[in-house]
């Protein structure tokens, strides 16, 4: 499957989980796309049939094409204006776009969103449109990371951000002015609309955070070093992942990440790595000050793990992504 289908695949269910409040499980296999609906006793098993670019003129043979999928057919598309829908809906044709918008009748369930629009998006390989600088994303991660950070002191936030004072007064600023941050009366402050402002943090991690931090990419003859690794005397810890596979038992790390604070040297000499644009590990300085149940286990915060796997675009990753925002980061959100 092409990469830009596979892109096309995770925007539209990202889109259609926040439209819908509802989940889609993605497997994908050689050139086959499943997508499962679970709701409580019921669900539902699509099978997807990506076609990037939709038009009047050819939804007659999308439709023939879509039925000889067999099971329930679903369209996935990037973008279909509100007359494209309304022929789509007419055909009978369940379809997803990355925009947002879709049609699934399949009874008893009944799904139609309509008007959506691709607007600036939020690319996940570097070229973000976020609102946070560099060290104002570092500040956003520990606010996440850490339940009513935002009602310490900003000096004790600057520490646990790793950044300077006058960056907290700012950030905090911004917070306020887009939302994200409550001045209440009797609480004081409070962080709201955390699913939002995460999406902010991944939006600017690949293309801000991770550039800066980034030491680069090794190569580990033998992959059994990995659990062999000291990870404690070096102060470091597991993302991505490696990490994953830790918390889920739900996928095997083929790619390793290592966030490292110091005794860079020795860490690359002793694990014998050896510097490899393509190798199988990369490691990446560690850029917050605090610490939080995972470290107990030489894993970075659910958090970054999450991140980590986000914005990889590969199924699996994000499938696992899934399982530990359920897992390890809901409940902190409410």
């Amino acid at each position: 499957m092409k990469e830009t289908d596979k892109n096309i695949i995770t925007k539209a269910v990202t889109r259609f989980e926040e439209e819908t409040g509802l989940r889609l499980t993605t497997y994908v296999t050689d050139n086959k796309v499943n997508l499962y609906l679970r709701e409580e006793n019921y669900e539902l098993q699509f099978v997807a049939e990506v076609i990037p670019q939709v038009k009047k003129a050819n939804l007659g043979l999308i439709k023939n094409r879509l039925d000889q999928l067999g099971n329930v057919p679903l369209l996935v598309t990037k973008f279909a204006n509100a007359e494209t829908i309304e022929l789509i809906k007419n055909l009978g044709i369940n379809f997803i776009d990355a925009a947002g918008n879709a049609h699934i009748k399949v009874p008893p369930l009944y799904i139609f969103v309509k008007g959506q629009k691709i607007t600036a998006e939020k690319n996940l390989g570097g070229k973000d449109i976020c609102l946070f600088k560099t060290a104002g994303l570092q500040i956003v991660f520990a606010l996440l990371c850490n339940q009513k950070l935002e009602k310490n002191p900003y000096r004790e936030i600057a520490e646990m951000a790793n950044v300077a004072l006058g960056t907290v007064h700012k950030t905090m600023g911004q917070l306020k002015k887009h939302g994200f941050l409550i001045e209440d009366e009797i609480h004081g402050k409070i962080l709201g609309n955390k699913n939002q402002l995460l999406k902010e943090w991944i939006a600017g991690y690949p293309g801000r955070i991770k550039p800066k931090y980034f030491v680069g990419k090794f190569q580990i003859e033998n992959p059994e070093i990995i659990k062999t690794i000291d990870l404690t005397y070096f102060g470091a810890m597991f993302g991505g992942e490696t990490a994953a596979a830790q918390l889920t038992n739900y996928l095997r790390p083929q790619f390793h990440t290592v966030y490292l604070r110091d005794k860079l040297g020795e860490f690359i000499l002793g694990n014998r790595l050896k510097k490899n644009p393509d190798g199988n590990i990369e490691i990446i300085k560690k850029f917050w000050n605090f610490t939080d149940d995972n470290e107990a286990k030489n894993l970075a915060p659910a958090i970054l793990i999450y991140t980590d796997l986000k914005t990889t675009g590969d199924q699996r990753n994000i499938e696992t992504a899934n399982i530990i925002f359920e897992r390890e980061i809901a409940g902190h959100f409410n």
